[in-house]
């Protein structure tokens, strides 16, 4: 795609919790995105955190940040002005993204089929928790059920503990990004052949895809794989000084992974180094053992203890360790590698007088110049200029607002 391909793209996003972030990703691009909420405004407005800790439509943090970038409009599909002026909206659109009850467009007359009878280039992305068919696909479901129905909230978990669930609503995350990914390959097509298709994006799916070789763990060896557990030097955390590193000093019976392990710690002087210059750490049974696990913690931790996590990871990596600091937030900040490459942006939000902060681009082109953009619209910012846009007159607009088709911003 040349390099204003995007830029020439109209996408409507009708997401709310689940979704925004497909959408998001086309505005980083220089799409023309508009955002469409019911008259009671997009839910995602009222989950925190917020600004200051106070609760508020403008306040959602993460509205703020999936929905940069976008226009606003509201409007009331359950009526049939609404309904009419969202067919008209589609007739100019190249992408609509929804994360609708399957089933609900259909019912107001405003399913894909008839929807592409206006516009045959439409592409619609539908994002669900359990997709259009199958024996789930009329069931409610949220991040927590796809992600327990998935087998990803199993996986985080050791032996007989109870499985643990990852922050931020992962499921709908990975739902997004290959929602971004198959929304593309369409619009690629249609631009190819004048002829748009719909694209059923199942949470529970995407998330799957997470699982890594948990499936083929069951499928050839009839293990049920989930975390690595208690195991001396593999896969384990240890605390700091100032918080906690994650380490991989072996894998199986590497020895030679094993060996600059124990060097590096000869080298740092470690009280009782001696200990690990022994084969039988290579004993996967004895790394996993009690006396092992806990002979490991004793002696290593008593070096993790006495510096920071800089430290570690730096001397650390001297030896080829797989060692790495497990960052907070405000190690991400503060991150020079995260700095060097302007990840954070920065951007003044006027409706609520302050400076915030936010993630960037999450991929670097050699020509496509990838932008924040503008702050998340406000509940009706845009509606008359994209009703004006799209042929509405003003008296037709006034009509449309006195009966609630369409809530526009009081300016």
């Amino acid at each position: 795609m040349e390099q204003n391909y995007f830029s020439r793209l109209r996408v409507l996003d009708l997401t709310g919790e689940l979704g925004p972030y497909a959408a998001r990703m086309y505005a980083g691009l220089g799409a023309d995105v508009i955002h469409l909420e019911p008259p009671a405004g997009d839910p995602l407005r009222h989950v925190g955190p917020f600004f200051r800790n106070t609760p508020g439509p403008q306040a959602s943090l993460p509205y703020l940040y999936f929905n940069a970038g976008k226009r606003g409009m509201a409007i009331d599909l359950t009526q049939a002005a609404g309904r009419a002026v969202f067919r008209r909206l589609c007739q100019s659109a190249d992408l609509l993204l929804d994360s609708c009850v399957p089933g609900y467009l259909d019912s107001l007359g405003l399913s894909y089929a008839e929807l592409s009878q206006d516009n045959p280039k439409l592409v619609q992305t539908s994002i669900t928790p359990f997709g259009h068919s199958g024996p789930l696909a009329g069931y409610p479901g949220s991040d927590l059920t796809c992600s327990a129905l998935s087998g990803f909230l199993y996986l985080a978990g050791v032996d007989g503990d109870k499985p643990v669930r990852a922050p931020d609503n992962q499921a709908y995350r990975m739902a997004e990004a290959y929602a971004a990914v198959g929304s593309s390959i369409a619009l690629f097509g249609a631009r190819r052949t004048g002829r748009g298709q719909f694209v059923d994006v199942a949470c529970i799916e995407a998330e799957v895809m997470a699982l890594e070789n948990a499936a083929q763990f069951w499928d050839l060896e009839g293990k049920i794989r989930r975390g690595r557990g208690r195991e001396a030097g593999g896969a384990t955390l240890h605390p700091c000084a100032d918080g906690y590193i994650a380490l991989v000093a072996i894998m199986g019976r590497n020895k030679p992974m094993w060996v600059p392990f124990v060097k590096w710690m000869q080298e740092e002087g470690v009280e009782e180094w001696q200990v690990f210059d022994d084969d039988k750490w290579i004993d996967y049974a004895y790394r996993t053992s009690d006396e092992g696990y806990a002979t490991f913690c004793r002696v290593f931790e008593r070096y993790t203890r006495a510096h920071d996590k800089a430290y570690v990871y730096a001397t650390g990596q001297r030896y080829n360790i797989a060692v790495t600091p497990v960052s907070d937030g405000q190690d991400l900040l503060e991150n020079p590698q995260l700095r060097h490459r302007n990840f954070w942006q920065t951007v003044h939000n006027e409706t609520l007088g302050a400076d915030i902060t936010y993630p960037g681009a999450p991929y670097e082109f050699g020509e496509l110049q990838w932008r924040f953009g503008r702050n998340a619209p406000r509940f009706g910012e845009h509606t008359v200029e994209v009703l004006a846009e799209s042929g509405y007159s003003a008296t037709e607009v006034d009509q449309l607002i006195t009966t609630g088709a369409v809530h526009a911003e009081q300016r």
